[in-house]
């Protein structure tokens, strides 16, 4: 699964933008309250903010390269689902002369790719979860139901597909149809018992890969510590301006108001964009652990199959075609 970066720094900004206003917004209030009160009671000691920040990127770090190593295990997951994709293409197409069968089957493994696709995705909402309208409206996530159907459609005919979207394991019944179908050819004789013995096997690696899949989907370690992600910059943004008076204390307190003035006011942005920087941090790591994200911020699982999909499509005997599934030649005589 290739993992390249295709997020442009714009695109970044503008889902990741939107801590930039309550932070700002706090900051003034904060600011305009020591500066009308004269209030030395809101200074907060500078080194118990540096503290925090330390534990806040310290946690960053472990998060990111936790996800990185969730990356990593898919990538080696999707390479040999992507190997066993070939050999089973490859084998249908050099062991079945007739070449309907031979595409039906290797559409019908296109329709497993795409409930995979679909099945290993998380169900509670984590990977989206706070990115703001922004991403919602400008990064859709593949995935959904209707999008599915109509991937399926353009894989098996009606029947297969109500059958599969009526399973609890959709890829797995894929993959019991693919043995279904491949017992008919060997009892019609239209498959040789030992190339039917290597696509069972083929089968069972399929299925093996895809519990593994499956395995780094239920990994719940950033479900455990969701609040604490959430709580500690929360509670770096609403202290870091009491920190900051504190640190610029010297020109804050200068003799010369206008200096004075400025410093207090400089506080405001800085704090905007100190607390901006870590919120967006900790968000890149909570993504990084959420390794099946179809969005911005990486080339997804969705582009990985897609690829696939169209290098079956157009391998030798199974060109891709216009006519639907279901107005193709069934598989029986």
């Amino acid at each position: 699964m290739h993992a390249a970066d295709t997020c442009v720094p714009g695109d970044r900004i503008r889902w990741t933008k939107r801590p930039l206003l309550p932070a700002t917004v706090y900051a003034a209030a904060v600011v305009a309250l020591y500066r009308w009160t004269d209030g030395q009671w809101i200074i907060l000691p500078w080194s118990l903010l540096t503290m925090l920040g330390l534990t806040l990127a310290v946690s960053g770090g472990f998060k990111a390269a936790r996800g990185h190593a969730r990356a990593a295990d898919a990538r080696r997951v999707w390479a040999s689902i992507a190997a066993a994709s070939r050999s089973w293409a490859l084998l249908v197409r050099s062991a079945l002369p007739d070449d309907a069968a031979a595409q039906k089957l290797v559409h019908r493994h296109l329709a497993w790719l795409a409930a995979l696709r679909h099945q290993v995705r998380p169900d509670d909402g984590r990977e989206v979860a706070g990115r703001g309208m922004e991403y919602d409206l400008g990064c859709q996530a593949p995935g959904q139901m209707a999008i599915l159907r109509r991937e399926l459609g353009r894989h098996v005919d009606a029947h297969e597909r109500s059958c599969i979207l009526a399973a609890d394991n959709m890829a797995g019944q894929v993959l019991q149809l693919q043995g279904d179908a491949l017992k008919v050819l060997l009892a019609e004789d239209r498959l040789h018992a030992a190339t039917f013995l290597e696509l069972h096997r083929l089968l069972h690696e399929l299925q093996r890969r895809q519990a593994a899949a499956e395995r780094l989907r239920d990994d719940t370690a950033a479900g455990r510590h969701a609040i604490v992600d959430v709580l500690l910059p929360v509670a770096f943004g609403l202290l870091l301006p009491f920190g900051l008076l504190d640190a610029m204390g010297p020109l804050v307190l200068f003799d010369d108001d206008v200096i004075g003035a400025i410093a207090c006011w400089a506080i405001v942005p800085l704090s905007a964009l100190l607390s901006w920087l870590y919120l967006t941090l900790g968000d890149m790591g909570r993504n990084a652990a959420y390794w099946t994200g179809d969005d911005a911020d990486g080339t997804s699982i969705a582009t990985a199959c897609r690829a696939l999909e169209r290098e079956l499509e157009i391998a030798p005997g199974v060109a891709a075609t216009s006519t639907p599934p279901s107005q193709q030649a069934p598989l029986a005589p």
